[in-house]
């Protein structure tokens, strides 16, 4: 097996070098000011990442929004992915996870009476729009707009997996790269993600170190943990038990972290049902799945995965089904929450 994998790493290498070459020079061509970027008109936070997804992006959209929202009117703005639409769209309630992707429609779910919620693979046009559209709006918050560089966001949030972090990570197909790791110097903070309950001061200063060798020295470095909620039913007033065993169903990028909780938690696993990351169930793969279960076995799966999955379930089915939602935990959440707050309040104070 190591044999065959050296021989394919060698056949690939011309690829590696080609998208380095790509992604190096397109680098340079913004950063030498021969392609433009657009700073825009109202205080805009990126939430990004170097690799290819699973760094929690997600939740901690949430996590801002939930920290801007009282005081500020919010829009996220997405690419949108997976969905079968194309440019801008608004969330509303005629929208779906097919119409507007399934990371926005957990959002509108949630927070459709403080936020908007829209989507534009064109962020800059995205970001213009909703200005026309909401002309009280006060903040911006981008989904996954680290590579787009023909925007740039007042405030860049690069996270980064504990588990697998930039710095000892490598462009694809050697790694799950999409960027060179020298980007990281464009963040205004590195968030570290999903990290034990508990880490050393050392640790964290050994991290903040190999960050450092890829950032500017003034940029600061924060840790963040997931905070698993209640396990939540997909029907009203339908508690878990815990004595039933269950079956495991995702379609996220890296479902060990998930699959681990639900397993330190004791309950009886029967199966997992692991699809690829923003997967859209089709009636066949639901099927699928009731069909390794009988009514006392009961499904998980996480928030994300509920929002593409409760639209095509019956009343019944509904029982069967339970999804777990997460929320995030800044150590040292009062200097992060004051370096967001902080910026967004120099942007406002510069240009009334």
């Amino acid at each position: 097996m190591k044999v065959i994998i050296f021989l394919i790493k060698i056949v690939l290498f011309p690829l590696y070098g080609l998208y380095y070459a790509i992604i190096f020079l397109r680098n340079w061509l913004f950063d030498a000011g021969f392609l433009k970027s657009v700073s825009p008109k109202v205080p805009t936070i990126n939430v990004g990442n170097l690799s290819l997804g699973g760094t929690g992006k997600t939740p901690f959209v949430e996590y801002l929004v939930r920290l801007l929202s009282d005081k500020n009117k919010v829009s996220t703005l997405s690419r949108g992915y997976g969905r079968i639409t194309k440019g801008f769209l608004l969330a509303d309630n005629q929208a779906s996870a097919e119409t507007v992707g399934d990371e926005p429609m957990q959002y509108y779910l949630k927070f459709k009476d403080k936020i908007n919620v829209a989507v534009c693979e064109n962020r800059v046009e995205g970001v213009e729009k909703i200005g026309k559209i909401f002309t009280n709006n006060q903040v911006i918050i981008l989904d996954d707009a680290f590579q787009h560089r023909q925007i740039s966001p007042h405030i860049n949030l690069l996270l980064s997996d504990y588990n697998k972090p930039f710095y000892n990570d490598g462009l694809v197909p050697f790694g799950q790269l999409r960027d060179v790791r020298v980007s990281a110097k464009r963040a205004d903070a590195v968030i570290i993600t999903k990290c034990p309950i508990k880490i050393a001061e050392s640790e964290k200063e050994k991290i903040s170190g190999e960050v450092s060798a890829y950032t500017r020295v003034e940029i600061p470095v924060f840790f963040s943990k997931i905070a698993y909620q209640e396990i939540t039913s997909y029907a009203l007033k339908n508690d878990f038990d815990k004595t039933k065993n269950i079956i495991i169903l995702t379609a996220i990028a890296k479902p060990k972290v998930f699959v681990k909780y639900l397993k330190e938690k004791k309950l009886k696993i029967e199966k997992n049902f692991d699809f690829p990351d923003h997967h859209s169930f089709s009636r066949k793969d639901i099927d699928k799945v009731l069909d390794k279960s009988h009514e006392n076995l009961q499904i998980i799966t996480t928030e994300k995965d509920m929002v593409k999955l409760k639209p095509q379930l019956s009343d019944l089915e509904l029982k069967q089904f339970f999804y777990v939602p997460i929320e995030i935990e800044v150590d040292n959440k009062i200097a992060f929450e004051t370096f967001i707050k902080t910026k967004i309040d120099f942007f406002n104070q510069n240009n009334r």
